[in-house]
C-alpha cells in the first residue's frame, strides 16, 4: 500500500508543528549541554589560546661563546679581567671552560679574582690565597635578549 507524496509532506509537517513532547523532554539535556555548556567552554577554550598566542614574553637565545681581543689600557697593554681564561702571548680572551690557546695550543692563564694572581687555566685552586672555583661551569653561554621596553620614565611614571 502506497501512500501518495502529499499525505507524506502533511505527516511530516504534523510532526513538525505538532511534535511529540515525550520525546523532546527526554531530549532536553543533550540540548542543554550543546547549547549553553558547549559555547561557555568554547569561548574560554578560545580566550586561552588568545591569551597564551598574544602574550609578551623574552626570548633566551644560546649563543656560542667565541675567543675576543683583549682591550688594550693606556700604557699600550693588553687588560685581561679576572675570572676569566686569557693568552698573554696573542692578548686573546676566551670563553671560561677554554683550557688552551687556538692558535698555538699553548695552557690558558686565569687571573684570580680575590688577589689578582696569575695561574693556569687547568687549576681550580689559586696558590696564593686558596680560592676554590670552577670555570666553564655551565657549558654554554646564554644571552636574554628583550622584546620590549619599560615605559619612558620607568616605572615612577603612571
Amino acid at each position: 500500500m502506497s501512500t501518495d507524496p502529499w499525505t507524506t509532506f502533511l505527516q511530516l509537517l504534523e510532526s513538525l508543528i505538532v511534535p511529540d513532547w515525550n520525546d523532546l523532554i527526554v531530549l532536553l539535556p543533550l540540548l542543554l549541554v550543546l547549547g549553553v555548556v558547549g559555547p561557555i567552554l568554547s569561548l574560554v577554550a578560545l580566550m586561552r589560546v588568545r591569551y597564551l598566542v598574544g602574550r609578551r614574553r623574552g626570548r633566551v637565545r644560546s649563543m656560542a661563546a667565541e675567543p675576543v681581543s683583549a682591550p688594550v689600557g693606556a700604557d699600550g697593554r693588553p687588560m685581561f679581567p679576572p675570572n676569566v681564561p686569557f693568552c698573554e702571548e696573542h692578548a686573546v680572551i676566551y670563553p671560561p671552560g677554554a683550557r688552551s690557546c687556538e692558535l698555538d695550543g699553548g695552557e690558558l692563564i686565569v687571573r684570580c679574582p680575590v688577589d689578582d694572581a696569575p695561574r693556569p687555566a687547568s687549576q681550580q685552586l689559586c696558590r696564593a690565597c686558596g680560592t676554590k672555583y670552577v670555570l666553564g661551569a655551565a657549558t654554554t653561554a646564554m644571552t636574554i635578549r628583550r622584546s620590549g621596553s619599560p615605559p619612558e620614565g620607568g616605572a615612577a611614571v603612571a
